[in-house]
């Protein structure tokens, strides 16, 4: 399409699979990612469920308000999505955490619209065309993690890819004569990985956490006829956790992800292809009483990094993040809410956005 009107999702989001998701609680968002490797309650590294105390069921939901700029002219958009719920809790009689989780491994929600003229009996007709897309793929992961000792955490989990594009594309003509066109197809996808994490304790005050996942392959076919086979990453991300002092607690992450084997086989489908991705964050949480650290702390971060799929050959697309957010435990701990603040910069070429996410995340043990 040579001009996009409107995307409901970001507009980074309507080549490849779309707009890559992060698995985090929003305790985790509002530090930018960077304790995403520690926190029990994100799914970035299964080792981190060590640190659970208590059987916990978590939900998020994270509303998007953006201002896009392309070729096509200006558009302020909303979104709400459901990017993250986790259930897990502790083995009895054993230093061990099982878990189950669900969230969006990347969202693909668009609608492109543009105008042509085209040919029909020798004149020339213009026309109106949309495609729009509502969908994406979903991450179901079951992990477990075994503390040895008091110094290492070690976990692993499986993770099953899921999820549908629901296609629609239609064609009206400027000549009352001819009628509207519509099609409609629905492109499913299936497949399977693992991940391995680690976390290391190094007394009270520091931690080092470090894992590694795989996806395969994902299968995808297009109204129950097999069309394609796709490479999915391998995921590597390493964190660092430091507490200076009672009241301060800092973080920073590093993920990167090897999107770039995809590239043949979206090549072969008529995309633009993939390329490799990173993300480096940095956070901090400070808690002003520390009897009671989970009474409105306050939590900042920012984070930088780049996306896998590009909207124009050679505009690698490139975002950067800012966060703020706190939280509030009632009910004897046993219930409580967070609420991040993030915004966000994404530029690729003449294709940008602005864009403020609220997450809220709500948690209860009970």
């Amino acid at each position: 399409m040579p001009a996009a009107a409107s995307a409901q999702s970001s507009q980074f989001g309507v080549r490849g699979l779309g707009m890559p998701g992060r698995a985090l609680s929003a305790r985790a968002f509002s530090s930018g990612g960077a304790f995403g490797m520690f926190d029990p309650e994100s799914s970035l590294n299964p080792a981190a469920l060590g640190r659970l105390p208590a059987l916990t069921a978590g939900f998020g939901g994270l509303q998007d308000f953006r201002r896009v700029e392309n070729p096509a002219g200006t558009a302020t958009l909303r979104e709400t999505r459901f990017p993250h719920l986790s259930v897990a809790g502790p083995v009895r009689r054993y230093p061990a955490v099982v878990g189950l989780s669900f969230s969006n491994y990347t969202s693909r929600d668009f609608s492109l619209a543009s105008a042509d003229t085209v040919v029909l009996r020798g004149v020339l007709v213009p026309v109106s065309d949309t495609l729009a897309s509502r969908g994406g793929l979903s991450d179901l992961r079951v992990a477990a993690a075994y503390r040895v000792q008091e110094a290492w955490v070690l976990g692993g989990a499986f993770h099953v890819i899921t999820g549908s594009n629901r296609l629609r594309a239609r064609r009206s003509f400027a000549d009352t004569a001819y009628q509207v066109a519509t099609q409609r197809s629905e492109v499913s996808f299936a497949g399977v990985g693992a991940s391995l994490g680690v976390v290391r304790n190094f007394g009270t005050a520091f931690s080092v956490a470090a894992s590694v996942r795989s996806d395969g392959k994902v299968n995808v076919d297009r109204d129950s006829a097999r069309v394609a086979t796709i490479d999915l990453p391998y995921t590597f991300g390493l964190g660092l956790r430091w507490t200076p002092r009672p009241k301060l607690d800092l973080a920073s992450a590093v993920m990167f992800e090897t999107w770039s084997g995809a590239n043949s086989d979206l090549l072969a489908q008529g995309g633009t292809g993939a390329e490799n991705a990173f993300e480096v964050s940095l956070g901090a949480e400070y808690t002003p009483d520390p009897r009671r650290p989970a009474r409105r702390p306050i939590r900042f971060g920012a984070r930088y990094g780049t996306l896998p799929f590009s909207l124009v050959p050679g505009e690698r697309p490139r975002e950067v993040g800012v966060s703020l957010g706190s939280g509030i435990r009632f009910a004897q701990e046993r219930a409580g809410i967070d609420l991040g603040l993030e915004y966000v910069w994404r530029s690729a070429g003449s294709f940008s956005e602005r864009a403020l996410l609220v997450n809220v995340g709500v948690t209860v043990r009970p």
